[in-house]
């Protein structure tokens, strides 16, 4: 099985936003069995829309798409709360992205974010972090890290792995020092993925592939060819057995 825990729905199209269906077409085409779904990229609104689309592709594909929710703090601390309340207690997600580089706020900011963090870790959902990619202030590998100590109760998937700017090493040491983060490697060099999987062990790393800003089906081949290096049951893991694993499913 592979499960990708780095997709994105939007609740119509517009710049490379995909609809559930055009999602559901690039995993066919990628050989990806289910993916972790979040809600579009946005600057200008909160993601309700969005949020809604992602619950009804998972109800319209139960068996492909896996469905997290996303808020954006920026635009309203309230609206924020009331947004990840309803992801929690009337979508039923199983976690919630936080992406501060993108809406450009400190992920451990102590009103914008770390309230968002606590209700989480309060009804032991997954919070997904994006991390470094494009941005390696707002959400650099090292303020996952004193997240991830703040609430060792809380499963965090760091999304991107410090991304492509060099802050993998700081991701890595980061997973080492806190055993409830797990590295998302989308948009990762290759070659710190191969790090990842021999540093941290094959039980901790997952495949991604940030459709749709990516293809898909290139991601899958780089995980794939990386993967040769490994025994077949460290590939298991890696394309999909710790989301499994983490996800409960």
């Amino acid at each position: 099985m592979i499960l990708d825990f780095d997709t994105h729905i939007a609740a119509k199209k517009e710049n490379v936003a995909i609809t559930a269906e055009e999602l559901i077409q690039t995993m066919d085409k990628a050989g990806i069995d289910k993916a972790v779904a979040w809600a579009m990229v946005t600057y200008t609104r909160q993601l309700s829309a969005d949020n809604r689309a992602v619950w009804e592709a998972s109800k319209k594909y139960p068996d492909r798409i896996i469905p997290f929710g996303a808020v954006n703090p920026r635009l309203g601390t309230e609206e924020a709360m009331n947004e990840l309340d309803r992801c929690i207690n009337e979508y039923g997600f199983k976690g919630v992205k936080l992406n501060g580089g993108r809406d450009q706020y400190y992920i451990d900011d102590p009103v914008l974010s770390l309230p968002l963090i606590s209700k989480l870790a309060a009804n032991t959902k997954i919070l997904a972090l994006h991390s470094g990619h494009k941005d390696p202030v707002f959400s650099h590998p090292f303020i996952v890290g004193k997240i991830a100590k703040m609430f060792p109760e809380l499963t965090i998937v760091m999304v991107h792995m410090g991304g492509m700017q060099g802050l993998h090493d700081a991701a890595i040491q980061v997973c080492k020092e806190c055993p409830n983060i797990y590295p998302a490697a989308s948009e990762s060099n290759p070659k710190a993925i191969v790090k990842a999987i021999k540093e941290l062990g094959p039980e901790r790393v997952l495949f991604a592939s940030d459709i749709p800003f990516t293809l898909g089906y290139t991601d899958v081949a780089v995980f794939e060819a990386i993967l040769k290096n490994f025994d077949s049951k460290t590939r298991d893991l890696v394309m999909g057995g710790n989301a499994a694993r983490i996800l409960n499913i």
